[in-house]
């Protein structure tokens, strides 16, 4: 290596930095939302768990009619639930796909950066794949956004459903007679 060289893989070297750095942070993302699409994925399954159970239940006899109505007010809120978890479970997944593609691209510009010393139009496909990673990334971001603007409404519908449940029963236990 003549001493010219020197200063270019100094510089090289200093601007790997940027892609290595976006595939960390890209890393401690996706982990977080590999573990959120998780918890997603067990809330499912124990909303069909419990919709399996309330059908079940509706074969046998209830202790009146309000435990009917019960039933089939929560067998619809979990059908309702159970779509939308679908629907942010897509999202996080979409998000998880940018993300990861984005890493993809970090990792071609880093490539393309160190190749560069070889050919220096490899420049261009470097600053294109680290355009192409920071766009990937900021779509899954929003993605993410978009997710968890859903959970918050998700979390109020809940709690409305539960609103009514209550005075549904609050309702059932004042008008039966006590024995």
């Amino acid at each position: 290596m003549t001493p010219a060289t020197q200063p270019d893989t100094a510089v090289v070297i200093s601007q790997l930095v940027a892609p290595v750095v976006m595939i960390s942070a890209n890393g401690l993302l996706c982990l977080a939302l590999f573990n959120r699409l998780a918890t997603l994925v067990a809330r499912s399954r124990a909303f069909a768990k419990e919709r399996v159970e309330l059908l079940r239940a509706q074969d046998q006899p209830h202790p009146g009619p309000t435990g009917a109505s019960l039933d089939q007010i929560r067998l619809e809120a979990l059908s309702a639930h159970a779509a939308r978890v679908l629907k942010r479970a897509q999202l996080l997944r979409f998000a998880l796909q940018c993300l990861l593609f984005s890493v993809l691209a970090m990792l071609a510009s880093s490539a393309a950066i160190g190749l560069s010393l070889a050919s220096h139009s490899l420049w261009f496909v470097a600053l294109f794949a680290f355009a192409l990673g920071v766009l990937a990334m900021a779509v899954g971001v929003v993605l993410v956004m978009t997710e968890l603007a859903q959970a918050l409404r998700d979390a109020q519908l809940e709690d409305r459903i539960l609103t009514q449940l209550e005075s549904l029963a609050g309702n059932s236990t004042q008008s039966e007679p006590r024995a």
